[in-house]
């Protein structure tokens, strides 16, 4: 797996894989529930759920964004704009605006109801891995190849900071839900936490032996996961700063983790191995 997202209402989740297909899971079985077949005939590298669940959208190596419709499986749109392979996608959570960005230096924010390209961010001086936005919509974070991470405003589309702390590149952004802390997940195997009121690293977590794929927070801002490249989840109590479990369910890497917005204890971890995995990371039990 290379992307995973939980529908809002958290009933299934949708992954996307390295072959370019895409599949429906039940959430709590983790168990395959498609009724169609979605295939992008690229590498997907992301997926997104609209806000209301009707749509997914998926992206990958062709440098297209694929709207899908999710009751029937058919392709409603696509969005041209990039001209190189796409790495990364995110949706604001008001629905409002998706954001891609890829294997050039610029961020695109698209309006997701019309499709049309809104802006288009600039500033990174490499290939861009992750983007995610705030909780309450207002910023964007985008980490790339040079070992930066960039946090835009997403109305007007300042660059408000631009953030170095990382020795190799940035796989993973997220920030946490009170908007004021921002995680970045690094091939350094460093996860680093950040003050978005000044721009400075507040926080290193150390801890992986291998490069850092994946982070995420859960709903309430209590709890960091993070996903290494040797199949190790670790996660973080926000309230000390020590690590609390280290789960694994294998050695492949953890290219994918998403809380369920409904459970803060859920989460869902995806990997090169193509298999979900749902874990509760208060008793550390994977199914």
């Amino acid at each position: 797996m290379t992307s995973v997202s939980i529908s809002p209402d958290g009933s299934t989740v949708a992954v996307a894989r390295a072959d370019g297909k895409v599949r429906i899971l039940d959430a709590n079985s983790v168990l395959d529930v498609s009724r169609f077949d979605i295939d992008i005939d690229a590498v997907a590298t992301g997926i997104v759920f609209s806000r209301d669940s009707k749509f997914l959208g998926v992206v990958g190596r062709d440098s297209d964004v694929h709207i899908f419709d999710n009751s029937t499986g058919k392709k409603v749109f696509t969005l041209h704009g990039h001209e190189h392979p796409i790495r990364a996608m995110a949706q604001s959570p008001d629905g409002t605006f998706i954001a891609t960005a890829g294997e050039e230096t610029r961020v695109m924010l698209w309006r997701a109801a019309t499709g049309k390209l809104e802006k288009i961010l600039s500033g990174h001086t490499g290939f861009v891995n992750a983007v995610a936005f705030s909780a309450d919509g207002a910023l964007l974070a985008s980490a790339d190849a040079a070992a930066r991470i960039l946090v835009f405003n997403v109305a007007s589309g300042k660059l408000l900071h631009t953030l170095r702390g990382h020795a190799d590149e940035v796989n993973g952004v997220a920030f946490r839900p009170d908007g004021k802390t921002l995680a970045s997940a690094g091939a350094d195997g460093q996860v680093l936490q950040w003050d978005l009121a000044t721009g400075y690293r507040t926080e290193a977590f150390t801890g992986h032996k291998t490069a850092v794929r994946s982070i995420a927070f859960n709903r309430d801002g209590t709890v960091l996961a993070s996903g290494g490249e040797d199949g190790q989840i670790f996660v973080w109590d926000m309230a000390s700063g020590r690590l609390d479990k280290q789960l694994s369910a294998g050695s492949a890497p953890v290219n994918a983790l998403v809380f369920d917005d409904k459970n803060k204890n859920v989460l869902f971890a995806g990997g090169d191995d193509n298999r979900v995995v749902r874990w509760n990371v208060t008793s550390g039990v994977g199914k």
